[in-house]
């Protein structure tokens, strides 16, 4: 048996051994070898995807919704450079990858041969870990070799994407009727736990907070946070969760609705904190992160990955340790009349917030409380960037029970934004998925579409179509009205009827409010995945936004 496809049949083997389920290929001739083998494996589920930029983005969906390892193939040349955003996004999320990008040997770099580019180091620092074993060749423990490689890529991708440039030389597909098999055993396994508060953090935290009459609890995005939710709720102390913190709960009794709206109001003037706890990923809201940083309170950043989330520059304490046991060793704060004030307001601003609503043109915020009326409290709700994330943070309400909220909110970009959230589904079939995308992200990334009736996968799409970048219309480029139009909202013009037929999706179009949660509600108990989309001015939203956040200040004067 040739070298190349004995080290392919072993490589996977191994990776599978480790735990590897999912592989998103993308077609081509030099990687053959590994892509023949994965798709031969009986433990690896194989997911054929043409374009490899969605490619990439369905394995970071895959990953996030697993949180184990996926593994991604390209052939070389350009198609291996395809990876690199959904790869940055990986790296910033901590999303598990296994790059694999086949390549010429060394002989054939360098001298303008076919397809071939500098596929070294590739990505740059982007990877947690760079290997290039060069051809494979015969050697008496070359199995070792082999497994050992795909062991440590397994255990190093656990934190981020590691990537690994395979060169091969043909012949890079066996005699017809030869299937390769695996050789040698496994050699080693390798794990990893969380890190455990140390006693002086514990005590560092527990007397910053007995000595603090106004603690806050800060949530980001964090994929496991629902385990956090028990502690943080005897601990009793007000908490400003976003949706993908998985913390936006009714059950925790601490947690504030529509924190938005409080802190754009002269109400938060007179409740700044004195204590910050900090968890999870940076604050979406940009209005948090400026009142955070005036306040100018003492604040404990919660760590773990090392990630350093604190843009500006105000955590007095970065702790890296696993939040959990920290929180559950703290004891509880003695500010009962500091939380239920925040509480109290959180409801005034959500119930006029709600009236407002009744009477204001269509915009996100109607959007977010009709998909929230009707997803099942099991869903999975991927959540776009700009605007879409925004709005959810703005106006989702407090979930009933275990929805799971994602986003690619570690590089915020909103290209691979459809592929990513069908990962999601493809990892989690047995769920709803909702995607909830700007019209901008889903022509930026329509070729992810492709993988619904390829892939079988049933998901709904909520599509914003306010005809562009409607955030802009929020930013103080909008007042460049000479050239605003064109080099930043840059409509669309898109009839998404026709986007929606070409890739085989129910076509739900929405132009009132009326028809917003019937048309949610149908999208899905439908049998095939169904795009709705709704329609909407841009000023609208801008109007819209402005007027909630009055009422909601209004009643907080009240």
């Amino acid at each position: 048996m040739d070298v190349a496809q004995s080290f392919a049949a072993t490589f996977v083997d191994e990776l599978a051994v480790q735990g590897v389920e999912y592989a998103c290929v993308s077609p081509g001739s030099r990687s053959a070898p590994i892509a023949m083998a994965l798709q031969r494996h009986p433990k690896t589920n194989v997911f054929v995807q043409i374009d490899e930029r969605s490619g990439s983005f369905f394995g970071v969906g895959l990953a996030k919704a697993t949180g184990k390892p996926v593994v991604l193939l390209s052939t070389s040349g350009t198609a291996a450079a395809e990876f690199h955003a959904a790869v940055v996004e990986a790296f910033h999320s901590r999303a598990p990858l296994i790059v694999l990008t086949a390549d010429r040997p060394p002989e054939l770099r360098d001298v303008g041969a076919n397809q071939a580019i500098d596929q070294q180091r590739l990505f740059g620092t982007a990877v947690r870990w760079f290997f290039d074993p060069g051809p494979p060749f015969e050697a008496p423990n070359a199995a070792r070799l082999w497994r050992r490689l795909a062991a440590r890529a397994y255990a190093e991708a656990q934190n981020g994407p590691v990537h690994l440039n395979l060169p091969f030389r043909e012949p890079l597909v066996p005699p017809p009727g030869q299937v390769p098999a695996p050789i040698g055993e496994s050699p080693q396994s390798m794990t990893a736990g969380r890190l455990v508060p140390t006693g002086d953090q514990v005590a560092s935290v527990a007397s910053a907070l007995r000595n603090a009459k106004r603690p806050l609890v800060v949530a980001g995005e964090m994929r496991d946070g629902a385990r956090l939710a028990a502690g943080l709720s005897r601990l009793g102390v007000p908490l400003l969760a976003e949706p993908s913190s998985q913390l936006r709960r009714h059950e925790s009794g601490t947690a504030i609705e529509s924190y938005e709206a409080l802190l754009r109001a002269g109400w938060s003037l007179q409740h700044g904190p004195d204590l910050v706890i900090r968890l999870g990923g940076t604050p979406t809201s940009k209005v948090m992160n400026a009142w955070l940083a005036a306040a100018a309170a003492p604040t404990f950043l919660i760590d773990p990955d090392r990630m350093w989330r604190d843009e500006d520059q105000v955590a007095s304490n970065v702790l890296v340790c696993d939040p959990q046991p920290l929180i559950e060793s703290l004891p509880a704060a003695a500010v009962g009349a500091w939380r239920d004030e925040w509480v109290s307001a959180g409801k005034k601003a959500t119930a006029a917030i709600a009236a407002t609503l009744v009477s204001t043109p269509m915009h996100e915020g109607h959007i977010v409380r009709a998909l929230a009326a009707r997803v099942p409290d099991t869903a999975q709700v991927f959540v776009g960037s700009s605007m879409p994330i925004r709005a959810a943070d703005s106006f989702w309400p407090y979930a009933r029970g275990g929805q799971t909220f994602y986003g690619n909110r570690g590089a915020s970009g909103i290209d691979g934004l459809v592929s990513t959230g069908l990962g999601i589904a493809a990892a989690r079939s047995s769920n709803q998925t909702v995607l909830l995308l700007g019209d901008l992200s889903v022509y930026h990334d329509m070729n992810g579409l492709w993988s619904l009736r390829r892939h079988g996968i049933k998901a709904t799409i909520v599509g914003c179509d306010n005809n562009g970048g409607g955030v802009f219309n929020f930013l103080p480029q909008a007042q460049h009205t000479d050239v605003f139009e064109e080099i930043f909202a840059t409509p669309l013009g898109l009839d998404f009827a026709q986007v929606a037929r070409l890739y085989g999706l129910v076509y739900s179009p929405v132009t009132d409010r009326s028809g917003l949660e019937p048309a949610i509600t149908d999208a899905l108990s439908a049998q095939t995945s169904t795009m709705v989309v709704v329609r909407y001015k841009r000023e609208d939203s801008v109007n819209g936004h402005r007027v909630c956040w009055e009422a909601a200040a209004s009643a907080l004067r009240a």
